[in-house]
């Protein structure tokens, strides 16, 4: 019985071990996504589509690479300034195009 304890609790700790390495990363991800130009960021979206706005003077549009499974195709958005919402659409390419999630971000125009 205690063997089987211990090796409960050491499995639970590798998984929780390898948990708490990859949060960093997916961490990482998202702040190298929005430029540091990019003051104020605001992003928002889901599978579809994705947005982003910036509290800047100077033009810029959203990015997002989209995939259907087997191809993928980078999303554009209008171009824009002063905190407004750029969106890319992902359903442009077609209904079965999703937004990679970790691709986005604002692009200066």
């Amino acid at each position: 019985m205690r063997i089987r304890s211990a090796i409960a609790v050491g499995i639970g700790g590798s998984v929780l071990a390898l948990g708490a390495v990859a949060l960093p990363a997916e961490a990482s991800q998202q702040t190298v996504r929005v430029p540091s130009w990019c003051v104020g960021a605001h992003e928002r979206g889901d599978i579809n589509k994705y947005a982003v706005s910036c509290n800047v003077q100077f033009a810029y549009y959203a990015k997002v690479t989209c995939s259907n499974g087997s191809k993928t195709k980078t999303a554009r958005g209008v171009v824009t300034n002063d905190n407004r919402e750029s969106w890319a659409y992902c359903t442009a390419f077609g209904r079965d195009y999703r937004v990679v999630p970790g691709t986005g971000g604002p692009v200066k125009a």
